[in-house]
C-alpha cells in the first residue's frame, strides 16, 4: 500500500466523499407571520416551521374544498362543514365570512364540530376579526363557547394553546378598555342631563 507516501494522501483515506442532495425547487412561500415556510419540488410538497405543535392536514385539502363550496355549505344552512373547509383553506377573508354568517344561536353546535386539531387556529383568526370588529358581543359568544366546549382540553395542553390564548387576550383586553372610556364618558353625559333635568324641574316647581 503506497496511498501514505503519495504526496496530499491520508492514511484510511480511502476517497469517499459525503454530499448533500440538491432538489429543484419550483415555489417557495412565507407564512405571514414568519415562522412557517413551504416549497415544492419533485419529491413533493415540504413544509417547515419553528414551532413543534404546527398541523399540516394535506389529506382534507381536496378538489371538493374550494371557496364556491364554503359558500354552499353557508346557504345551505352547513355552518360547522363550511368552518371546517375554510380553516382547511387558510384564508382570513373567507374564515371570517363564515364566522360572521353564522347565526348566534348556532354558534354553540358549530364549535362542538370543531376537532382539537384546528382549536388554536380558531382562535388566532377569532382574535384577528375581533380586532376591529363592532360585533364585541357577539365574538365574546364565541369565545365563551370555545372555552366551554374544549376549555378543559386546552387547561390540559396549555403549552400546545398558551400563544393563542395570549393573541385572545391582548384583543378581548384591548376592547374591553375601549369600550369601558366609552361607557364611562356615557355615563358622565347622562348624569350631567339628569342633573339639568331635575333643576329645570325644580325651577318650575318653585314657581
Amino acid at each position: 500500500n503506497y496511498a501514505p507516501h503519495l504526496p496530499g494522501a491520508k492514511r484510511s483515506d480511502d476517497g469517499s466523499r459525503k454530499s448533500r442532495v440538491e432538489v429543484l425547487t419550483m415555489q417557495v412561500a412565507f407564512s405571514p407571520t414568519g415562522r412557517e415556510w413551504s416549497t415544492v419540488s419533485g419529491e413533493g410538497l415540504h413544509v417547515y416551521s419553528l414551532d413543534d405543535d404546527m398541523i399540516f392536514d394535506p389529506m382534507a385539502l381536496t378538489e371538493a374544498v374550494t371557496p364556491g363550496a364554503v359558500q354552499t355549505n353557508i346557504r345551505k344552512g352547513k355552518y360547522g362543514m363550511a368552518l371546517l373547509m375554510s380553516l382547511h383553506l387558510n384564508e382570513f377573508a373567507l374564515v371570517k365570512s363564515v364566522i360572521e354568517d353564522t347565526p348566534y344561536e348556532s354558534i354553540a353546535t358549530v364549535v362542538r364540530s370543531i376537532g382539537q386539531e384546528h382549536l388554536s387556529q380558531l382562535i388566532q383568526f377569532l382574535s384577528k376579526c375581533m380586532e376591529d370588529s363592532p360585533h364585541v358581543e357577539y365574538y365574546l359568544q364565541w369565545c365563551l363557547e370555545l372555552l366551554q366546549t374544549h376549555g378543559l382540553f386546552m387547561e390540559k395542553n396549555r403549552g400546545k394553546y398558551l400563544r393563542s390564548f395570549r393573541a385572545l387576550f391582548r384583543v378581548v383586553q384591548s376592547r374591553y378598555v375601549d369600550l369601558k372610556a366609552i361607557c364611562d364618558d356615557n355615563k358622565y353625559s347622562l348624569d350631567f342631563l339628569e342633573n339639568q333635568a331635575n333643576l329645570l324641574l325644580g325651577g318650575q316647581n318653585d314657581s
